[in-house]
């Protein structure tokens, strides 16, 4: 099994956004989330290095947009029943403003993940 070499905590989150590319728009939904990237999960994934725009709509916020690179991506043809189709971005030039409302939702995420469950 490879090593995950990626050091912020990663939370598993499954938020709808809108992608805005070169090539168009795309609808899609996070899989996973730092404050460094995320997992987009989607149909037709972008090449690695493709610039684009991600618009996270988080439940009870306002849609925030956060610049990002294509890490990596996956297709349906390579799909097999352990890997999504989709891509890895890396989130690159985000105003102050829209990093700290990312680090204020994964803290919220992270602290409620965190929380024990009552028990009837």
């Amino acid at each position: 099994m490879a090593t995950d070499r990626r050091t912020p905590t990663r939370i598993r989150v499954k938020w709808p956004v809108v992608i805005i590319a070169d090539k168009g728009v795309i609808v899609a939904e996070t899989r996973d989330i730092s404050s460094e990237g995320a997992f987009i999960s989607c149909d037709l994934p972008l090449s690695p290095r493709e610039k684009l725009r991600v618009f996270i709509m988080a439940p009870n916020r306002r849609p925030f947009e956060l610049p990002a690179e294509v890490a990596w991506s996956n297709s349906q043809d390579s799909k097999t029943k352990d890997i999504s189709s989709g891509m890895g971005v890396r989130f690159t030039d985000v105003t102050t403003a829209n990093r700290q409302v990312l680090l204020n939702l994964l803290e919220h995420l992270y602290k409620s993940k965190l929380k024990p469950t009552s028990s009837l």
